[in-house]
């Protein structure tokens, strides 16, 4: 044959370019190709000759994690690990966020979505978590109140809308709070068109209502004492009431408010959340201001306030995005921790905590959903400047071994022991001796 245009043949498998033989695991013998077994990615032994003839690409959720030969792991040498635990790994835990250091939380649990179904909300503006265990959330649109399981987020029931009107149905209910210390009943509070107060049981039982005169309640909460106190904006009036429903005192707070959004009680004084003055006030029950709580960078813009078991104050700032501020319970000087969420919660509606030491907060967003938090419980240094301090008293020393470490006051101190909820609190002198 012509050497011009003739054919370069080439015996099959002998071009150094045909890498396929050598990755399918075919044996040439005598021109005739037999196929062996196919070694998969999930055998125990593979031939580097794919790795080093085709760059393996994997997934795009998905990352390739080498294993040393020696490892006891009895796998393939080369691991298909998801690209989000890569993510998780390197994800720090703590973000700079509008000036401030916060620590990162992620949500424990979430429920509900848009629409009419028993899991589904039309708006969820406010929630509160009952002793026995129940979430109850307030469905505006929906005129009624939903109680699921706070553990599982399974429905359990509702109640406040029915086919006939009644003084027992709810029209618009706005705000919720639950009676501490008691049966669980719930105060429940309407908007306009008609604003007034409904107490039920806990299983949905109308008690009573009152407060008709009210023209714009924005938040309301109930103390140990099961007085029933509340905060109207725009006309910023206080109002306290019994909880048979009489008036017990009304305040007007138009110097010191703006724009209050939420109100709590440590059956001493009265916080409330000023959004346009990014403060938190202090009230004494006959509406004289005690002290203003306020902090740059901290407390910006909020919305929410609620004190958990321990008496502490926690903040909720919607300032772009969920941030949670905790201030000790001596007078808020001092802030025990910032936090922050790893989602972008575009408004909170409410919040409300667990009174346990679980500490978990529970908040309504504007997505139709009620999404729970786990905020670290931290205690307060129960005297300073001196962080560790021990009775020679035997009568207090076994409870303050517990709390403190390896430092002695000489002076008897039992005068200035004083018992509080939730701890110990000491009174010092600066003539006390320490002995560090």
């Amino acid at each position: 044959m012509n050497s011009i245009g003739a054919s370069r043949k080439r015996s099959f498998g002998t071009d150094k370019e045909n890498v396929w033989s050598s990755m399918l695991g075919i044996e040439i013998d005598s021109g005739v190709a037999t196929k062996q077994p196919r070694l998969a990615l999930g055998s125990a032994v593979i031939d580097n000759n794919i790795f080093n003839s085709i760059p393996y690409s994997p997934p795009d959720n998905f990352f390739i994690k080498s294993i040393a030969p020696w490892s006891p792991l009895k796998s393939d040498p080369v691991q298909l690990i998801p690209a989000i635990d890569r993510r998780a790994l390197n994800r720090t835990e703590t973000r700079y966020k509008n000036g401030s250091f916060r620590q990162v939380l992620k949500s424990i649990r979430s429920l509900g979505e848009y629409g009419d179904g028993n899991n589904a909300f039309r708006e969820p503006n406010s929630v509160a978590w009952l002793e026995c265990g129940k979430l109850a959330v307030v469905d505006t649109n929906a005129h009624c109140i939903k109680v699921f399981d706070s553990e599982i987020g399974q429905f359990e029931y509702s109640f406040g809308r029915g086919r006939t009107l009644g003084c027992q149905n709810l029209l618009y209910p706005y705000r919720i709070a639950v009676v501490p210390g008691g049966n669980d009943e719930l105060v429940v509070i309407q908007r306009h068109p008609r604003p007034q107060i409904h107490i039920f049981t806990c299983k949905g039982d109308f008690i009573r209502r009152f407060g008709q005169h009210l023209e714009k309640p924005r938040a309301l909460t109930v103390d140990k004492l099961r007085r029933i106190i509340v905060i109207e904006s725009q006309i910023q009036k206080l109002h306290i009431f019994s909880f048979d429903g009489k008036i017990l005192s009304l305040c007007n707070l138009n110097e010191q408010l703006k724009f209050p959004t939420s109100i709590c009680s440590n059956n001493s004084e009265i916080f409330i959340s000023d959004n346009h003055l990014h403060s938190v006030k202090v009230f004494s029950y006959h509406g004289q201001l005690l002290r203003e709580i306020k902090e740059d960078n901290y407390i910006m813009f909020p919305t929410n306030i609620k004190l958990n078991v321990k008496g502490q104050l926690i903040v909720i700032d919607n300032h772009q995005g969920l941030n949670i501020t905790v201030y000790d319970e001596y007078e808020q000087k001092k802030r025990l921790g910032a936090y922050t969420a790893r989602i972008c919660h575009s408004q909170i509606l409410d919040v409300a905590i667990e009174s346990n030491q679980k500490n978990i907060l529970h908040l309504a967003s504007k997505d139709y959903r009620v999404y729970s938090y786990q905020i670290p419980l931290k205690w307060t240094p129960i005297a300073e400047p001196f962080p560790f301090i021990l009775s020679l008293d035997p009568q207090y020393c076994s409870v303050l071994v517990r709390l403190t470490s390896s430092s002695i006051l000489y002076k008897d101190i039992t005068t200035k022991i004083e018992i509080i909820e939730g701890g110990i609190q000491i009174k010092l002198n600066e003539q006390d001796r320490i002995l560090y």
